[in-house]
């Protein structure tokens, strides 16, 4: 059994560049002549796949591009060791390792985790430990490169120099092992170390060497290793061996006598096997992974181009990372999850508007422009075909197979019926307004949704079949945004009008009492469960059960983070989840828990297209984007996944160093407790929020939240407390497991229980003398106090009447809005409860009128948010000028304002009375705004409550709005 526990090893050949470009080109030479004589042929893939990199740089903490080695520990934490310090990746970006070496000699070139979890680091200079809270030198042995630490079978490690081996025991005793001379067959040249089975590994010349015990034996030509210079070893999960070279990969497995070789696409910089034992290697502007038989490219076309790849580190969580030379540390997110495709892969233009896979099992996608498709098994995709590329026929909305067809509709009201058979595309149908989606039901018709109205083709089979106009009932600005179907065969239909059923052959308006927002909704689904999902244009996410009934009763669906999210739509996967795409990536629910996917997790782009979603027969999803196609390959695996631990990476109180899980006990000291945390897998940084608590022990729990995985204590008082912290992700919906320690902080000496007993004692006698001289004074001071007592009456009065004047300007500032002089919002509903109220003369009306200064964001936008401020100030005086005394005027919102205007007739001239807050220019400095605005009018109705005003006038100013602004909507 091995215990190289490094989940890494990656290296390259030390000596100057031109040596190595120099080796490089050999190695490429020899490749192919390896590919053709020795190995299996291998054929790399034509066409890089995308991925997503995210850098991290000096701005996310790394203190050096310069990044040269990769180690994961036992809690998961991310090391890296570059040429100027150690750092550890704290979830959201990398925090230094403090310690006290020289910065001088933190040149970090290798890493080695022992088997018991014993960190070693290899510096330019020295050989040190990790103890815990600071690095301790172990010997004045030099590190030059990566991989020239092994362990030895226990805590120990070799570390080779040069062309010679050392051997360094858990105590720090160092040892120079024996090896032949040079020139000796087996000589030790500068390579790479590996301990597996009770063996050391390593190169020796252009061979490999197998050190067991003293006995050495050397691997050549005649056991399957080829002459090369070799850069990297590497051991998998199953116990076989891969040597990577400037020319060659090979492998072993336990127990053969001879290596295999696979062709390696270039040379080798860095190498390592994911969790499903796949090797990934680093190379040449791209990581290439072996599949078995071929290598597939992946590049992002732009850093990976760029980057001097030192080392390759494939997280189970998910990711792999990469150490680069000049470019700091870059994460691949979402490996193993998704296959992205942009233009990089021939994808004609974004945003994919929809996705298909035909009867003989090509992908369709419909883009911006035309479309693409993807043959089974393809890597590159391909134009859509010459009959579907007319001018017109561009933006493709939907795509509806249909055994040997496929219904395209396409933006701008074109229908188009393609027959995969002949080729040919039939233009069913134009000017269908601006589509939406298209459906087929249990009966083969095809629905199709626009602006403006509901389309249906009965005969999809028919040599020239129709598609017509349904009438539903709705008023004809009704937008038809999106469509489902239930179990019974009924079709559900979102409209901007609300919820439309078609069952039976006839259209309900489906009644859903509180719950029907205006605006209607964006799209509908329903989910094998019965359950049927709402999507309100204005945001948020409903659920009921579907009925046959007129009325349904709907809820909020209960998630905070969908609360106010605008979903585009709802789809729903064979498997019953249900997906809801919005601009900040796509929710899955899967029955119990909601988990979203973002470029986080490895999404090509967050901004997701209307219902450019594919179920595939192998479970995987295809989802459109506005920057191109995401494909998620194993999508269930995602409602499995946990967060890890919350890890401690340090706590200090003061110069003293805490242990998570430990209780400490610690002297009081005027120092601050430091604690520094991390959580390692998977996370969505700048989303998770790090919950964390320091109570004394025994008290109930206080839960504080921030942003950074920082926390600092100033002077803690005495006594013993109990630390706690945890990551909460909101993507994930989910805690972390919670990490802690126990402090207890022990009193100084003043406050022992033997100096509070001299405390006591010394206050009695203060006491007594105190009362002695005291009683003497007071005697005297009898008078002066009387005089003093005449003074403060005196003073008070005026303090009396300074309060009184406070008290009055309080009351102007908690009625009145600070900047426009106005009553502000709590106020002005109070004038209009009470003018409500009252009982006025006969025929004399109340108005009440909501104005919104239109596009009052471009203001701010344009000109600054003074200048906004003073069209605010403009505006309320305007509105004092031409309302009566009589009326309140106040504040309703950042651009509103509330009128409540007794006597106002309904037959005035509406538009003339507001006109004055339109016509003149509104003046900023030595700048004319022209600005409108939206005014909603109602009056005062016998029984009304506020509520019901405020809506009738807000319904009125929306309906102002909606007309194109600048103009005056009576509610009534």
């Amino acid at each position: 059994m091995y215990d190289e526990v490094r989940t890494h090893t990656a290296t390259r050949l030390t000596g100057s560049r031109l040596l190595r470009w120099l080796a490089g080109c050999i190695g490429l030479f020899a490749v192919g002549v390896l590919a053709a004589a020795e190995v299996p042929a291998a054929t790399p893939a034509p066409a890089d796949r995308a991925i997503e990199l995210q850098q991290f740089t000096p701005e996310q903490g790394l203190g050096s591009l310069a990044a040269n080695v990769l180690l994961r520990d036992r809690q998961g934490v991310l090391w890296v060791g570059t040429e100027r310090g150690l750092y550890r990746f704290d979830g959201i970006g990398f925090q230094p390792v403090h310690t006290s070496v020289n910065p001088l000699d933190l040149a970090v070139n290798d890493l080695y985790l022992s088997p018991a979890g014993r960190l070693w680091v290899g510096t330019r200079r020295h050989l040190y430990v990790w103890g815990g809270s600071d690095l301790h030198r172990i010997a004045d042995l030099p590190v030059d490169d990566l991989q020239r630490i092994a362990g030895d079978g226990g805590e120990g490690v070799y570390v080779r120099h040069q062309r010679q081996l050392w051997h360094v025991t858990a105590d720090g005793r160092v040892q120079k092992v024996s090896w032949p001379q040079a020139l000796t067959a087996g000589a030790l040249t500068d390579g790479p170390l590996l301990w597996l089975d009770g063996s050391l590994w390593t190169s020796c010349g252009p061979a490999l060497c197998q050190r067991t015990g003293s006995a050495t034996r050397v691997w050549g030509t005649a056991d399957g290793v080829p002459a090369d210079d070799w850069l990297t070893l590497h051991v998998s999960p199953e116990g076989e061996l891969w040597a990577g070279g400037n020319a060659h990969l090979l492998f072993r497995r336990a127990g053969d006598s001879r290596f295999a070789a696979v062709a390696a696409p270039h040379p080798l910089d860095a190498l390592d096997l994911d969790a499903e034992g796949r090797v990934l290697a680093a190379s040449a502007g791209a990581i290439w992974r072996w599949n078995g038989s071929t290598w597939m490219p992946f590049s992002d076309d732009r850093t990976l181009q760029h980057a001097h790849l030192r080392d390759l580190l494939a997280d189970p969580a998910g990711a792999v990372w990469l150490a680069s030379g000049g470019r700091g540390v870059l994460r691949w997110r979402g490996y193993g999850q998704f296959q992205n495709w942009t233009a990089a892969q021939g994808l004609d233009s974004a945003p994919t508007w929809a996705i298909a896979r035909d009867a003989d099992g090509w992908l369709w996608f419909g883009n911006q422009r035309h479309g693409n498709r993807l043959a089974p098994g393809a890597a590159e995709l391909t134009a859509w075909p010459a009959a579907l590329q007319r001018p017109g026929w561009t933006d493709a909305m939907a795509i509806v197979p249909r055994g040997r067809q496929l219904w395209i509709v396409f933006n701008h009201g074109v229908l188009v019926r393609y027959d995969l058979d002949s080729g040919k595309a039939l233009q069913v149908a134009t000017d269908l307004g601006w589509a939406k989606f298209a459906l087929a039901d249990a009966q083969g018709r095809l629905w199709i949704g626009t602006h403006g109205m509901l389309w249906r083709v009965d005969a999809p089979d028919a040599a020239r079949p129709t598609a017509q106009a349904l009438l539903t009932g709705l008023p004809s600005d009704t937008s038809f945004l999106g469509a489902a179907t239930d179990a019974q065969g009924r079709v559900w239909i979102a409209t901007t009008h609300g919820l439309l059923r078609f069952a039976g052959g006839r259209f309900t308006l489906v009644d859903l009492g509180s719950h029907q927002p205006s605006g209607g909704f964006a799209d509908v689904a329903v989910t094998p469960d019965g359950a049927l999902w709402l999507a309100p244009v204005k945001g948020g996410l409903l659920r009921g059960k579907v009925a046959a009934a007129d009325r349904m009763d709907v809820r909020d669906a209960g998630d905070p983070l969908l609360g106010d999210t605008a979903l585009y739509s709802l789809d729903v996967d064979p498997v019953g989840r249900l997906w809801a795409f919005h601009d900040a990536g796509v929710d899955v629910y899967a029955g119990d828990r909601w988990r979203r996917l973002d470029h986080s997790d490895g999404l090509v782009w967050n901004d997701l297209a209307t219902g450019a979603f594919h179920a595939d027969s192998d479970g995987s999803i295809w989802l459109g984007t506005a920057g191109g196609v995401s494909h998620v390959l194993h999508p269930g695996r995602f409602a499995d996944t946990k967060l890890s631990p919350t890890v401690l990476l340090d706590a200090r109180y003061g110069d003293a160093s805490i242990r998570a899980g430990v209780d400490a006990s610690l002297p009081w000291s005027r120092g601050v407790l430091v604690v520094s945390l991390a959580q390692p897998g998977v996370t969505h940084p700048g989303e998770q929020q790090w919950q964390y608590r320091l109570d004394p022990v025994g008290a109930p729990a206080h839960w504080e939240t921030s942003t950074t995985p920082w926390m600092r204590y100033p002077a803690l008082a005495p006594g013993n407390y109990s630390f706690q912290a945890r990551v909460y992700d909101p993507a994930m919906r989910a805690y972390a497991p919670a990490v802690g320690f126990g402090l207890d902080v022990r009193p100084p000496w003043w406050q022992t229980t033997l100096a509070r007993l001299g405390y006591a004692v010394l206050a009695v006698l203060v006491l007594w003398a105190g009362w002695r001289w005291r009683h003497a004074r007071l005697l005297r001071h009898q008078a002066e106090l009387e005089a003093m007592v005449r003074e403060r009456t005196v003073a008070l009065e005026q303090d009396k009447r300074a309060l009184e004047i406070a008290h009055q300007a309080l009351q102007y500032e908690a009625s009145h809005d600070a900047l426009t002089g106005l009553l502000n919002r709590g106020a002005a509903i109070e004038a209009l409860v009470r003018m409500s109220g009252e009982d006025g003369p006969p025929r004399r009306r109340i108005a009440v009128a909501l104005i919104d200064l239109d596009h009052f964001k471009r203001i701010n936008d344009t000109w600054g948010h003074l200048a906004g401020d003073a069209v605010l100030v403009q505006c309320a005086d305007r509105l004092r000028a031409l309302a009566p005394t009589t009326a309140a005027l106040g504040r309703y919102g950042g651009e509103e304002l509330l009128v409540v205007w007794p006597g106002l007739s309904g037959e005035m001239d509406l538009a003339g009375l507001f006109a004055p807050l339109m016509e003149a220019p509104y003046r900023f400095r030595d700048i004319d705004m022209h600005v409108t605005c939206s005014v909603g009018i109602t009056w005062v109705r016998a029984g009304d409550d506020v509520n019901a005003i405020l809506h009738r006038a807000d319904t009125a100013l929306y309906e102002a709005k909606e007309r194109g602004r600048a103009r005056v909507v009576r509610a009534d």
